[in-house]
């Protein structure tokens, strides 16, 4: 069961997502969801009711990619959107990890979600993309292992 609750138009999520490197850290893995969304996300999910971020996050990438890697903890994000009249709360608990394995494909299905592409995007091209959220690029760019707490408040993903 995903932790999440609704309660009229109000919701919190807890989520976690990942920064995953290609092994010379100059590639980032993104996903997109081919439902009319014009943006990347960073890969992960919700978190599981009694369930911690970091097994969360391991499990999230397994069903998504079959990927099995190690994380260290980031940053924590606290996401405040407005969606189709939806005050929306989110506590995102992001981490990174090193893909060393030998990319086959730049882009690639999700396995277990149909109509969610992956692509590896050069880091030098991340500001040339539209991401959400924003901060996320910051995040990928700055490669070194400190954790950040960071607050953004964004209305209809803008």
């Amino acid at each position: 069961m995903d932790l999440k609750f609704k309660l009229d138009n109000n919701s919190f999520h807890a989520r976690v997502s990942a920064i995953i490197y290609n092994k010379d850290k100059t590639k980032v893995l993104l996903f997109k969801v081919e439902d009319g969304r014009d943006f990347y996300l960073l890969p992960g999910g919700r978190i599981e009711f009694n369930e911690d971020s970091l097994t969360a996050i391991k499990r999230e990438i397994k069903e998504e990619i079959g990927y099995e890697l190690e994380y260290k903890l980031c940053n924590v994000e606290e996401n405040f959107l407005k969606r189709n009249n939806e005050n929306i709360m989110q506590y995102n608990f992001c981490y990174k990890a090193i893909y060393n394995g030998v990319i086959e494909k730049q882009d690639f299905n999700c396995l277990d979600h149909e109509g969610q592409t992956f692509h590896w995007i050069n880091i030098s091209d991340i500001d040339n993309i539209k991401l959400f959220p924003k901060m996320s690029s910051n995040y990928i760019k700055n490669i070194n292992d400190n954790i950040n707490h960071k607050i953004e408040r964004s209305i209809d993903n803008e």
